[in-house]
């Protein structure tokens, strides 16, 4: 690290001594002093259903623990194969993200988290907060895969067989279908399916936090995840209106770093003999699903969806719709399809205050306002969504058939070739500090001051079918040590 003059009226050494000249011994880490990797696999067994299917409702459940080291949470990985062993015929596939509908963490047995619709939060996050190179790369690996045409392995003909693009869920689609339905191969690993591993941090605000949690202090990590039904967590486009899927080789890998003994007695003093105790700030979601919207497509209409959370650090919020019949269907990929509805504008109310001062209108504007709440409106990669998908919405008015594709410009109106990708996420980020720039520590805006700490959020469209809401929340809340006892801080 560079010297800095303790008057501090001093440039740092290394920005004033040009790099030839400097001189020094070669450095290490004296506080931390290992890191190992960890597997465990769950006390409920590692796997979930069997054959391709009789995973729906399992419960799946995870004990991290160490006596003498510091959890890396952003190492944390949930690996799986899900196989969904189906027809020929069919082109059922998983949808989006992961399949565990209900993710929960306990720390001691105080509750971390508990997101319902668990899903669609990992689609809002990879959609603002990810990127198109990441989501094509890395994502492929960790459960994001319809969009991706990177990934058909089918070889276009003179005819435009095997044509895709990005987007294309449609012509994407039947090569998911090929890797997740593909039986075991006795000389490779015996194993049937797609082997997924997804980062605890596209599930949960808690898998991104900065700091080292000292599980020697506080006590064990539960996880917990519920599986979803085959409705929410699979998707085809052919005629097939059930389905089913499993999972086999679950596990969950993670990092402990080992500090110096000595450190580790400061820590111990802190949590047990400090006034303050130790005090880690982590970001929590709910998901809040919402009164159904009715259609409204020959005029414009304002919707307010009213959401609760007592909460005095309210980062952002975000709000996504799914057509009202198709909210649990294989014929619809309900956790990661979010709808346009026809919407002009968009705003947030806190008590007397809104956010934006004046709402965001049009589909650019809605953007840049989501796009800062992720940080900055110039994010060098940009995120998954382009101007077409945030436009889109497959509403399926048509015998459950995604007949008809709202746009911004008409309710019945746009290409089915974009049909399932729609990704209108409109954001509002309440933090003090964004952009580049390091976050603070405490962040964020108060709903306990708001008459029965609710959020409004206003939307102007105009549906051409019926849509259900889902408000996103995501908040800071503390992990506490002190006195020897750990609790949660925040709602």
């Amino acid at each position: 690290m560079s010297f800095t003059n303790q008057a501090g009226d001093l440039l740092p050494f290394s920005e004033v001594v040009p790099t030839p000249a400097q001189f020094g011994a070669a450095e290490k880490a004296s506080i931390l002093t290992q890191r190992r990797r960890v597997r465990v696999t769950p006390q409920t067994g590692p796997s979930a259903g069997s054959s391709g299917s009789g995973a729906d409702g399992t419960q799946i459940q995870f004990l991290i623990a160490d006596q003498g080291g510091m959890l890396d949470m952003r190492s944390i990985v949930v690996n799986y194969t899900i196989w969904t062993a189906v027809a020929s015929s069919s082109t059922q596939c998983p949808d989006d993200g992961h399949p565990f509908m209900t993710v929960q963490a306990l720390l001691n047995g105080q509750l971390l988290e508990n997101i319902q619709n668990a899903p669609k939060l990992a689609n809002v996050e990879m959609t603002l907060g990810g990127s198109k190179s990441y989501y094509s790369t890395a994502g492929s690996l960790q459960g994001w895969e319809l969009l991706n045409n990177d990934l058909v392995t089918t070889v276009p003909t003179s005819a435009g067989v095997g044509n895709t693009a990005w987007g294309y869920v449609a012509g994407n689609q039947p090569t998911i279908h090929t890797r997740t339905a593909r039986a075991s191969n006795a000389i490779f690993n015996n194993i049937a399916g797609e082997q997924r591993s997804i980062p605890l941090g596209l599930m949960t605000g808690l898998g991104r936090m900065k700091q080292y949690l000292p599980i020697a202090l506080t006590g064990e990590l539960a996880l917990v995840l519920i599986c979803g039904s085959a409705a929410d967590v699979l998707f085809t486009t052919d005629s097939v209106t059930t389905g089913g899927y499993s999972l086999s080789n679950i596990s969950l890998e993670y990092d402990v770093v080992i500090p110096d003994q000595r450190y580790m007695q400061v820590l111990q003093k802190v949590a047990m003999e400090d006034p303050v105790g130790l005090t880690m700030p982590y970001e929590s979601s709910i998901v809040s699903t919402a009164a159904s919207i009715s259609a409204s497509s020959s005029a414009l209409t304002q919707y307010d969806i009213i959401v609760s959370r007592a909460t005095n650090h309210l980062l952002r919020a975000s709000v996504v719709q799914v057509p009202t019949a198709l909210v649990s269907t294989i014929g619809f990929p309900s956790q990661s399809c979010f709808g346009h509805a026809g919407c002009f504008s968009t705003q947030f109310r806190i008590g007397s205050q809104v956010y934006p001062q004046v709402a965001a209108q049009g589909d650019a504007s809605m953007f840049n306002m989501s796009l800062a709440a992720y940080g900055s409106v110039m994010q060098e990669n940009g995120t998954v969504t382009n101007r077409v998908l945030w436009g889109n919405s497959t509403n399926g008015a048509t015998a459950g058939t995604p007949a008809v594709y709202e746009t911004a410009q008409a309710a019945s109106s746009g290409s089915t070739k974009f049909a399932y990708a729609d990704k209108f996420v409109p954001s509002y980020g309440f933090q003090t500090v964004k952009g580049s720039a390091e976050p603070l520590a405490v962040d964020g805006v108060s709903l306990a001051g708001a008459s029965g700490s609710q959020l409004i959020v206003s939307l102007v469209q105009a549906p051409g079918v019926a849509y259900t809401p889902f408000v996103i929340l995501t908040a800071l809340r503390f992990i506490k040590a002190q006195g020897g006892a750990v609790q949660v801080v925040g709602a």
